[in-house]
């Protein structure tokens, strides 16, 4: 096998763990909607709701999002459907069991609750009194709330956060903007001093094409990546675990700043590897004089090792 096919091979065998997380986030899913139904048939709207909401999150689909809006009403909490409600129109108007069931929420929750529309500079997600709402991140969310003072909490993806403080009426809409803190100032850099320039020296044609150091170097890169993204995914696994044991706004934030910790990761690994390959193809001299890095590969507890030494 060439240089290059091989290079390809490791490129491929990298993109599959993308493939795999899409399948576990549904298998999560699928368990929770379970989950979720089983809780309902024993009276737990409270546990089934929570249930449905997970699963919305992992996979959503009007199915898993309508179920979590008639869990939350027969739990008899009609703010928070009616806030489900909202979301399910927005997303889901085209179907008509899901326009149906929200308009039937949101007609009963208007004249009893506060209508709030949520305005934030860039995506955030929400939490009303410290306990986070189920909603995707976005710059516009719609939620209810009973009469009263009401403090929200905006998290933007970035991870900074800003408090506002609502005074809600029954039957009223009011709006509420929210702007990112911004960030401290950072010093001008320092010019650097110029230098007197170096004198001539005789130039020497290099050789074309770059040494094949650079495409290992690069696919080494690319296989430790992939090893802490599989590292992270299990510590996002970890946080969805935590997020179900306590269904918290600060378990729901880092649950889903490491879901995207991992996906970064990943992603990080695939454009190194298939970077390195195309290098390797198209732009490195394999038939040069220099000796190549030594390469090995090793069976280990874990799967395998890699390895490879050179000279700099």
């Amino acid at each position: 096998m060439t240089h290059a096919a091989r290079t390809v091979l490791a490129a491929s065998i990298l993109i599959s763990p993308l493939g795999s997380t899409a399948r576990a986030d549904v298998s999560a899913a699928s368990r929770a909607f379970a989950d979720g139904q089983s809780a309902q048939l024993e009276g737990d709207y409270d546990q089934a709701a929570q249930s449905f909401e997970l699963a919305f999150s992992n996979a959503p689909s009007k199915e898993a999002l309508r179920s979590a809006v008639r869990a939350r009403k027969l739990a008899g909490q009609l703010a928070r459907a009616a806030t489900l409600a909202e979301l399910l129109l927005a997303q889901y108007a085209s179907d008509a069991a899901s326009a149906r069931l929200a308009s039937d929420v949101i007609a009963e929750a208007r004249p009893k609750l506060a209508r709030v529309t949520v305005s934030c500079s860039a995506k955030c997600s929400l939490a009303i009194g410290g306990r986070a709402m189920s909603m995707p991140p976005a710059e516009t969310l719609v939620v209810y709330v009973p009469a009263g003072r009401h403090t929200l909490d905006a998290t933007f993806e970035d991870g900074r956060s800003a408090a506002r403080e609502v005074a809600a009426v029954a039957g009223a809409e009011s709006q509420v903007d929210v702007e990112s803190p911004r960030q401290a100032a950072r010093p001008a850099p320092v010019e650097p001093q110029a230098k007197a320039p170096a004198p001539p020296q005789a130039q020497h044609a290099p050789p074309r094409g770059m040494r094949p150091l650079v495409p290992l170097t690069g696919g080494a890169v690319a296989v430790g990546l992939a090893g802490v993204g599989i590292w992270s995914g299990f510590d996002t696994k970890k946080a969805h675990d935590a997020y179900l044991m306590n269904p918290t706004h600060e378990t729901f934030t880092q649950g889903r700043s490491k879901q995207l910790r991992t996906n970064l990761l990943f992603g990080g690994a695939i454009a190194v590897a298939v970077t390195s390959a195309v290098m390797a193809i198209w732009w490195t001299r394999w038939d040069s004089d220099e000796t190549p890095a030594p390469v090995s590969l090793a069976a280990t507890a874990g799967g395998g090792l890699v390895t490879f030494g050179a000279t700099f």
